[in-house]
């Protein structure tokens, strides 16, 4: 349905989609703290992007005042004699050289961050790699937590090539019901994993994932599917690297309101789905997103 098609790519680019004010203000804090730490971090090799900006999913934040961040690791050379938290340490000294940054620091477990004016904020996590063996710090229990961001972005964007870059639109929706209702705890990472593995090899030019639409409905469809068959909270694996998880700030009681969740989503977007009308569908797709989905259709609501 051309029309719907419309309304969806409309809502992205209005509601969900970050402005080009807040992706120039991350630009410029990234290239900032890369050419600080260049100068001032031994060791210092290259930063990654991470997280929601490697993989294309960012959103804007669904109310003016919350906060959107971005991730980055700093690859460094490893140190002789450095324990873990001996990096992220080096990564907080270097940063405080610099007087924009100094009262803006908060020292995490496995990041620094910097915290700017306007909500904005940056984790700067400090990751050493050892061939293709790449650890980030974890500074309170003072051990390496093996990691692998550049072949999990590899998968997922593997994973959206077969939905034709519509997977990644499907998960910027998700995290943005998720702010939009706030009410249960799901990290991006988590959420997105979740909703990449939803989607099979052999979905490829089917109608399954034509569309926003029928992407997002069958990822929501197969991830009820697997969370009602789950007793209690899931591992939540890194595809790539199975000794890593993603559930470790998630609890039973999270996860059970994040079942109900998904499972009402989920059939609220299979109504909507399945309406011949765009009109009622764009009813029945307002209970999802709210009044401004469909703001731009010109008939009668």
């Amino acid at each position: 349905m051309t029309a719907l098609v419309r309304q969806f790519r409309l809502f992205l680019r209005d509601e969900v989609n970050p402005n080009m004010e807040r992706v120039s203000r991350i630009r410029s804090g990234i290239h900032g703290v890369k050419n600080h730490l260049r100068r001032e971090l031994d060791g210092f090799q290259k930063i990654d992007r991470q997280g929601s900006l490697s993989l294309d999913t960012l959103i804007k934040p669904v109310h003016e005042e919350d906060e959107y961040d971005a991730d980055v690791q700093i690859v460094m050379n490893p140190q002789d004699g450095w324990q873990p938290r001996d990096y992220l340490g080096a990564v907080h000294e270097a940063l405080a050289k610099n007087p924009n940054y100094r009262d803006k620091l908060e020292l995490g477990t496995r990041c620094v961050t910097i915290r700017f004016a306007n909500n904005f904020s940056m984790d700067v996590v400090p990751r050493i790699t050892r061939g293709d063996t790449h650890k980030v710090c974890n500074g309170v229990d003072n051990r390496f937590e093996e990691t692998d961001g550049k072949h999990y972005h590899n998968w997922f964007h593997e994973k959206s090539r077969v939905t034709n870059v519509n997977l990644k639109r499907a998960v910027r929706l998700l995290k943005y019901l998720r702010d939009r209702e706030s009410n249960y705890i799901a990290k991006s990472i988590m959420l997105t994993t979740l909703a990449a593995n939803a989607i099979q090899t052999d979905d490829r030019g089917q109608d399954s994932v034509r569309s926003v639409a029928s992407t997002l409905t069958t990822v929501l469809t197969r991830m009820d599917s697997y969370l009602q068959r789950q007793q209690r909270k899931p591992k939540v694996r890194n595809p790539v690297l199975g000794s890593e998880t993603f559930d470790r700030h998630w609890d039973d009681a999270q996860f059970e309101i994040l079942k109900e969740s998904i499972n009402r989503y989920a059939g609220i977007a299979s109504d909507a789905l399945a309406c011949p009308s765009i009109r009622d569908s764009i009813v029945r797709w307002r209970r999802l997103f709210g009044s401004g989905f469909g703001r731009h259709y010109k008939g009668t609501l």
